[in-house]
């Protein structure tokens, strides 16, 4: 069976999504997931990750990885800042990732760090209270939105207000808690909206709380909707072998992970929801090994603006990208492997 290490401890970097995940996620027993022996005799590939429903195809992951000759353990770690000092320090071989953790790698000068696969594109937005009306980004001026500090999602969500020609001054910005309380300020009207992350906006729309506003989507802004992928130690890719087979199982679990009930019966263990917000989530996310460059390169320009990192990086997060196993377990070329899939591109509202 599948190992699950979990692991806690305070982050330095970025706060991500996985924050809030940690207090409806961390006692859910991950068994419930698998159904495959560990056979004694194969590698091990330790994958640090949250319980969150877009990392659902690295859960996913020890349901396939027998098949091309390796087991999984997965550490529970709470924020991308841990899981990626998981993979630097060699305690996993990978760790899910955000798009700007690139830059912070680059900035903070780790050079045994690769991104090797994208995971999700979407999946984060802005949710308005029900009877809050605001067809354009600068009718959003004088409502009252609610963010996560250091989230990357707040900083979509503001480039994307700027850009749709709002006035952030006049955009009542407020920090909200996450989870309960975050839901709560909704329904009591104490904020018009918020900007969170799968399943959360999910559920409020299934509650009958909150909408996705049909004209304002975060990932239509400039830099685009990619939001996470992994991560691999230089250690773990010198074994091309393993690293090849373990792209392979990755992407055999990304395209089980495309198909809604598939999703649907992994996100419901994995998040302990409801099936009726598991397939709210999917229709609002994409799951993908595409890796969009372009979008981490612009990310990282904006790392001083919004303090994730010191300078401006993005002449450096190229090289951060190893495409090799993946072009190797797919059979396509970088350039196939490269940008927002079309599909992640039609679920943008504009």
């Amino acid at each position: 069976m599948m190992q699950v290490n979990n692991t806690s401890g305070r982050s330095a970097g970025l706060l991500t999504r996985t924050q809030f995940l940690k207090g409806s996620f961390g006692a859910l027993c991950a068994t419930a997931l698998v159904g495959v022996s560990r056979a004694q005799d194969k590698p091990v590939v330790r994958i640090a990750a949250s319980r969150g429903v877009v990392s659902a195809p690295v859960w996913n992951l020890s349901n396939h990885a027998a098949q091309f000759g390796f087991s999984v353990q997965m550490s529970v770690l709470f924020t991308y800042a841990d899981q990626m000092r998981a993979a630097q320090n060699k305690q996993t071989e990978f760790a899910t990732t955000g798009i700007n953790n690139p830059a912070i790698i680059a900035d903070q000068g780790i050079s045994n760090l690769r991104f090797v696969a994208g995971q999700q594109f979407a999946g984060q937005n802005l949710i308005l209270r029900k009877g809050v009306k605001a067809d354009t980004w600068k009718a959003l001026e004088g409502k009252t939105i609610g963010v996560v500090p250091g989230t990357y999602a707040r900083v979509l969500f503001l480039v994307a207000a700027q850009e749709g020609g709002a006035d952030l001054n006049k955009i009542k910005i407020v920090n909200v808690s996450v989870g309960a309380t975050a839901i709560a300020a909704l329904r009591n009207g104490d904020i018009d909206g918020f900007v969170l992350f799968a399943p959360m906006t999910d559920q409020v729309v299934v509650d009958g709380i909150g909408y996705y506003p049909p004209k304002l989507d975060i990932g239509a802004c400039s830099l685009g909707p990619a939001n996470g992928g992994i991560l691999a130690n230089t250690q773990f890719l010198a074994n091309k072998s393993l690293a090849l087979n373990f792209m392979k199982a990755y992407v055999t679990s990304i395209r089980e992970m495309q198909n809604e009930a598939a999703f649907v019966k992994v996100a419901t263990q994995l998040a302990g929801i409801k099936p009726a917000v598991a397939q709210e989530s999917f229709r609002n996310l994409y799951l993908s090994e595409t890796i969009d460059v372009e979008a981490m390169t612009k990310a990282a320009k904006l790392g001083p603006r919004f303090g994730f990192t010191k300078s401006d990086v993005s002449d450096k997060v190229a090289s951060l990208v190893e495409f090799g196993p993946l072009m190797a377990a797919t059979g396509k070329t970088q350039a196939q492997l490269t940008g927002t899939p079309a599909a992640a591109q039609k679920l943008v509202r504009r």
